[in-house]
């Protein structure tokens, strides 16, 4: 997954939800992609409008179980991000598919993400003469996975993106070309074995300038209604509804949801699709599962472990709970961003990598390769102290940066000449800059004087920075990212670790199907994404795009799954 919003390329991405401050929707776009909200939003509504009449103007049939459903369906799938991918591969296969959106809009964080797609050995990078095959992407995946991911999942990624893909621009008018956004930095370990630098990123071909996550969505839609299938907006899912099937298995047979504050009942005949997103917003699933705090997200507001919940109680195992997919902003923004649950809109990803710049911990030391990909970097933020007072040693951070690095770029969003914020501290030398921001000013005199002889050499024997092709990424027109702290006024701000998304959910398999804890399915229960711990196979991005290119894999394999699925009777 990964956009300029993700990857820092963008100082200053759009604010994600698609909402006001106050939660109401914003009249005139979704993103910062200049999607106009009435043609990106008028046939889901008029879908939503189609669905009420129909389920309005008949009768509800009252079942032998006792149950009344309000609707009836084959599939349902919660969540009309990628897992609409899902819903379009069911409808495509012939089942009639109803997905469910708790917000006044479709899309959850993909809706406002770049539309990158990380997909390896894809056929766009194959038309540009691209080498890549299944043994380098399973190499790169393998190392990448940490021995977080079972091989039945690696193989089912690296062997149905690219098919999925195929799908996708057979059944909507999306068609993909080799990511403009990410250019020659698109896997982000490069020197790694079966790394490919350019080409597994892949984004909606358009001419529209900026993030394509919107006109990712849009194509989705499209497809997935001209497929048949209806789009019911502002009807949040609430749980999952079982019955023994005739082996005396659960089975999930439809979904309890909410339209207009009264509870509505669909039957799912072939089964439901988790696709709902990830936990960004629920602190208390957070602080139960997180390796380290995360009070900060960019992911929409509406990700609030809703599927993963439902998932639970219908008796799955979970996966990759503690992982999530980081990043770092300034907690002078995030702050007051957060109490309204609409993600921090600044990020600091690039101005870390900025030449005369580090970020160092409150004892003035550096911790980290500033300039490493985001989601490796927001690990080094939650090293544990092990003895005295006990804690996050690197917690709180602070990035700092010297009067030569303002000229180079951004801080804190603002170009050299115009005011910075007023959290953004400054001091004639660096022990008054400490003073100020409550740094050891010993420390980092020390730290500082060691970081600049090396600067000046342009290597890096603590941390390596600039080693990596990626390092370079977004650096100055030289590509250095490497340049002494030396030139007074000094400027510095705390940052902290805050997350695109997490990445943990409903254990599944290859095929989509999700699993209890002694690793059988549950039969008519499907999830994908973040709803499912596959937004990546393993515990880290493979490259831009690194969760959504899962992400719809999966939501794909989920959704053929579905489609030829026999059902309930």
């Amino acid at each position: 997954m990964s956009d300029a919003t993700r990857d820092g390329s963008k100082t200053r991405p759009n604010t994600a939800s698609g909402e006001t401050d106050s939660g109401t929707p914003k009249s005139e776009s979704i993103g910062s992609g200049g999607v106009d909200r009435r043609r990106f939003l008028g046939r889901a509504a008029g879908t939503l409008a189609l669905g009420s009449a129909a389920v309005l103007g008949c009768a509800p049939e009252e079942k032998a179980s006792g149950r009344t459903w309000d609707l009836e369906t084959d599939v349902v799938v919660v969540g009309t991000g990628t897992g609409l991918v899902g819903g379009l591969a069911a409808a495509v296969a012939g089942a009639k598919v109803v997905a469910l959106e708790k917000r006044v809009i479709i899309g959850g964080s993909t809706g406002h993400s770049g539309g990158v797609a990380w997909i390896p050995n894809n056929d766009a990078m194959k038309s540009e003469g691209i080498q890549d095959s299944r043994e380098n992407a399973m190499t790169y995946l393998t190392q990448l996975a940490q021995g977080q991911a079972d091989q039945d999942l690696l193989d089912a990624f690296v062997d149905g993106g690219p098919e999925m893909l195929r799908f996708v621009e057979a059944h909507t008018p999306l068609k993909f070309r080799v990511s403009t956004i990410m250019g020659e930095n698109a896997d982000y370990h490069p020197e790694w074995p079966g790394a490919v630098k350019k080409g597994r990123s892949v984004e909606p071909i358009s001419e529209r300038q900026g993030l394509l996550g919107p006109e990712l969505m849009e194509g989705l839609r499209t497809g997935f209604e001209e497929a048949g299938g209806e789009i019911l907006l502002e009807t949040p899912a609430k749980r999952l509804i079982l019955k023994d099937d005739e082996s005396g298995k659960r089975r999930v047979i439809g979904v309890e949801a909410e339209r207009d504050g009264a509870p509505f009942f669909i039957r799912a005949r072939r089964g439901v699709q988790l696709a709902a997103g990830g936990f960004d917003w629920d602190m208390e699933l957070k602080r139960h599962f997180l390796r380290g705090p995360s009070n900060y997200s960019l992911g929409a507001s509406g990700n609030e472990g809703d599927g993963i919940r439902m998932a639970m109680a219908a008796g799955a195992d979970l996966r990759n709970m503690n992982e999530i997919w980081g990043i770092t902003v300034y907690r002078g923004e995030a702050e007051p961003v957060a109490k309204h649950k609409m993600g921090a809109t600044l990020n600091a990803e690039i101005e870390k990598r900025t030449a005369g710049s580090i970020v160092v911990n409150a004892r003035g030391e550096r911790f980290q390769n500033e300039a490493a990909d985001y989601d490796t970097t927001w690990r080094s933020y939650h090293t544990w102290e092990n003895w005295g007072e006990l804690g996050y040693r690197n917690l709180p951070a602070y990035l700092l940066f010297d009067s030569a690095a303002r000229g180079r770029g951004s801080l804190a969003g603002m170009p050299d000449g115009e005011a910075l914020p007023d959290w953004v501290v400054s001091a004639p030398s660096l022990p008054e800059l400490a003073e100020k921001l409550g740094i050891d000013a010993q420390g980092l005199t020390k730290t500082v004087a060691r970081f600049n002889v090396y600067a000046k050499e342009l290597r890096d024997p603590d941390f390596h920075r600039g080693e990596s092709s990626y390092d370079r990424y977004g650096a100055d027109d030289k590509g250095i990212t490497l340049a002494p702290l030396e030139t007074a006024p000094f400027y510095g701000a705390e940052i902290s670790p805050a997350d695109l998304g997490t990445s943990g959910g409903a254990r599944v398999n290859g095929r989509g199907e999700v699993l209890d804890p002694f690793g059988a399915v549950i039969p008519g229960l499907y999830a994908s994404g973040n709803n499912a711990g596959v937004g990546s196979p393993g515990t880290s991005y493979g490259g831009g795009g690194g969760t959504i290119g899962p992400a719809m894999t999966f939501a794909y394999l989920a959704g053929r799954s579905l489609g030829a699925s026999g059902g309930d009777s």
